[in-house]
This record gives C-alpha cells, structure tokens and sequence, in this order.
C-alpha cells in the first residue's frame, strides 16, 4: 500500500515557557525538529516524546540540540 510509513507518528512538544502542543500525523520527526527551530512561536521547545499514531505505543524521546532522526522505529 502506498500510503504506508506516512504520518505514522504523533507527537507531543515540551516547551520551557508554555503548556506543551500535541501534533499529531507527522511525517518526520526531523522535519517537525527543523520546522520547530524556524518558527518564531516554538523555538523554545526543548524536548518531543514521540508515539506510533495507530497504537500509541511510545517510541522514543528526542532533544533540542540532539540528533533527531526522521523515522524512529
């Protein structure tokens, strides 16, 4: 199916400064990092914790300054 591998992620968004942003059908994490980093409004994030979207199994916890891959398994 063609469809697969994509938006399987969601994705929950800690910040320093404000209550945390759910975001969910993300294609890539270090896309959603590289989004986060321009925008104005979210550059003060400083952690991720990201879930598979269909079972909402957690995967994986990321970092600001750390390397972020596009598809955790």
């Amino acid at each position: 199916m063609e469809f697969q591998n994509k938006n399987d992620y969601s994705v929950i968004i800690f910040f320093d400064d404000k209550p945390p942003l759910k975001m969910e059908y993300v294609h890539s994490c270090y896309a959603l990092s590289q989004w986060l980093n321009r925008s104005q409004n979210h550059k003060s994030w400083s952690y991720m914790n990201v879930y598979a979207r269909r079972t909402l199994r957690y995967i994986k916890r990321f970092y600001k300054n750390n390397f972020i891959e596009a598809k955790p398994k």
